[in-house]
């Protein structure tokens, strides 16, 4: 997980679980921390489940909260998997304008 820049997007990458669910939210929480944009790189998390979607639902209602403006500027496969079976696409702004989602058929 990486915040360099005050501008900068957060990556998470690898497991975004119930296992990392402590550490992720404490992130999470110092990158939120006098932001304008909570802007995601969720391009390298490889493993998603119902505790990491609940921290992703909890970044988008705490920048509404305290108006930072949400966005998500990289979106991985297993990300994609879970925001499409639920079809909450539109709760987290769509998916990024320079991603394509590829058809699993």
């Amino acid at each position: 997980m990486d915040a360099d820049a005050e501008n900068a997007a957060l990556v998470l990458d690898g497991e975004l679980t119930i296992y990392t669910a402590t550490a992720t939210l404490a992130t999470l929480r110092d990158y939120l921390s006098g932001r304008d944009v909570c802007a995601l790189d969720l391009s390298a998390v490889t493993e998603i489940d119902s505790a990491g979607l609940q921290l992703l639902l909890w970044a988008r209602r705490v920048s509404a909260e305290q108006r930072i403006r949400f966005q998500l500027v990289g979106v991985s496969q297993p990300v994609i998997s879970v925001i499409d079976l639920l079809q909450i696409e539109p709760l987290f702004g769509g998916y990024p304008t320079d991603f394509t989602v590829e058809d699993a058929a």
